[in-house]
């Protein structure tokens, strides 16, 4: 008589979740850091090509998120390849996975380049439209690149190599670490460029860890002549699974993007100090977005094993790690805010004294909404974990663009509250994202419903 294999306890939970969860917080840090290095250069220039940066941004971000989101179906479906042995099946969804990322790269550029076009002409008051438009135009060409590496990030993850993948993500750090500032403020007989060699330097690290990444998935993949016919089929595949995920990232993004543009409206003091803050709150995500990879693995492996007892306590597991993470970090904005703000700009000087305490007020307003940010990206991880994801793309869009965007607008304009309006509507989208998707997850991994794993 077989003895059934004993189920880990809380304890070995925990510690499976962190193996996972590790390494791919350290590659989201360092790919949220070229970003980070990017801002805090260009912090140095002042505010006024700070906000135009931000205003820039704000396109290129947005389709970042969503189209990264749709590329997060590469892993998953190598995953399910590689557990089940299938090295053509890891093959053919690693090969599609670059199709992918090629054909979103084409879809993207055109609306990019349009969107640079227009914001350098039609820029509000105070901002300089050429400047961020230019921006913007240099950025976009990253994006290719960016997606090949999510693509091929995918593979060497879904077959248990994460670690190379934060090797070279690293890598690419040190690479923009060197490069924007040399660029943009000119070092030794290098041309000083501005806001231009921080985009310059963040497009070069992002090129450079993509084909690095290439020239490593070539060695560690399995490498296999496909028809096309059986890859094309893989694609599709991969866009009914990706496209939910895409949007579901995209309606959070978006509120963010379109935040932005609202907050230029208040001149570009006011957007230079969304954008600190913004990028501040940025690259605290990524631990509870890494927390969320791993849950989402964990889910998916307990659901997988007919064990949804245990795939409810590594979602609520997840989650409590996530929030308790948020919180901590949030006492920083209460106490020393100018801590953090100085990573970005320099808060002794007496010209930025205005941004400073515009993005401190901003960071204050971040601690009422952090724990259920990280509550809400662990939540929507764990429900893809059990092969849902439309249910939250719908609460995605009414928290956000509904509730969200509705109120912030309304406390700003309507009720002359201003930058800080905006700011309270992404806590009502987030709050309400939290707590809904965390009853939708409760919901379906409910041991008293006979469907739960599977109903609606």
């Amino acid at each position: 008589m077989s003895v059934p294999p004993a189920l880990p306890g809380l304890r070995e939970e925990t510690g499976h979740l962190l193996r996972l969860a590790a390494p791919v917080i350290v590659s989201q840090f360092s790919l949220n850091a070229l970003a980070l290095i990017s801002t805090a250069v260009i912090g140095r220039l002042g505010a006024g090509p700070l906000a135009a940066v931000a205003y820039g941004s704000a396109t290129y971000y947005l389709g970042f998120i969503v189209l990264v989101g749709v590329m997060l179906a590469v892993a998953p479906r190598v995953a399910a390849a590689h557990g089940a042995g299938d090295e053509r099946g890891v093959a053919r969804a690693a090969h599609a996975g670059l199709w992918l990322a090629g054909l979103l790269s084409a879809l993207f550029l055109p609306v990019a380049f349009l969107a640079a076009h227009l914001i350098a002409r039609g820029a509000p008051a105070g901002i300089d439209g050429d400047l961020a438009g230019t921006y913007l135009r240099l950025y976009a060409l990253g994006m290719p690149a960016t997606l090949a590496f999510s693509a091929l990030r995918g593979g060497l993850e879904g077959t248990g190599q994460p670690r190379v993948v934060t090797a070279v993500a690293l890598g690419a750090v040190g690479v923009a670490g060197l490069l924007s500032p040399a660029l943009s403020y000119g070092w030794g007989p290098l041309p000083a460029l501005g806001l231009r060699g921080a985009a310059l330097a963040t497009i070069t690290a992002s090129w450079g860890s993509a084909l690095t990444l290439a020239w490593v998935a070539r060695r560690r993949l399995p490498r296999l002549n496909l028809p096309r016919a059986e890859v094309l089929a893989e694609l599709r595949a991969l866009l009914r699974l990706g496209w939910p995920i895409g949007l579901t990232l995209g309606a959070e993004g978006g509120l963010f993007t379109v935040t932005s543009l609202l907050m230029a409206r208040f001149g570009p003091q006011a957007l230079a100090a969304h954008n600190v803050a913004l990028q501040v709150i940025t690259a605290v995500f990524m631990v509870p977005l890494g927390l969320a990879t791993a849950t989402g693995i964990r889910v998916a492996q307990h659901a997988g094993a007919g064990q949804l007892r245990l795939s409810r306590r590594a979602g609520l597991l997840g989650m409590a790690l996530a929030v308790a993470v948020m919180l901590l970090v949030s006492l920083t904005y209460v106490f020393r805010p100018e801590v953090v703000i100085s990573v970005f700009v320099n808060v002794r000087d007496p010209a930025n004294a205005a941004l400073v305490g515009g993005a401190a007020a901003l960071l204050l307003i971040a601690t009422l909404f952090q724990a259920f940010d990280g509550l809400q990206v662990t939540a929507n991880a764990a429900l893809r974990g059990l092969q849902d994801t439309r249910w939250p793309l719908l609460i995605s869009l009414i928290a956000y663009w509904a509730l969200g965007l509705g109120s912030g607008v309304a406390l700003a304009f309507g009720l002359g509250l201003g930058p800080r309006g905006l700011w309270f509507g992404l806590t009502a989208g987030l709050c309400f994202a939290g707590v809904t998707l965390l009853a939708r997850f409760l919901r379906r991994t409910d041991p008293r419903r006979p469907t739960a794993a599977g109903g609606a």
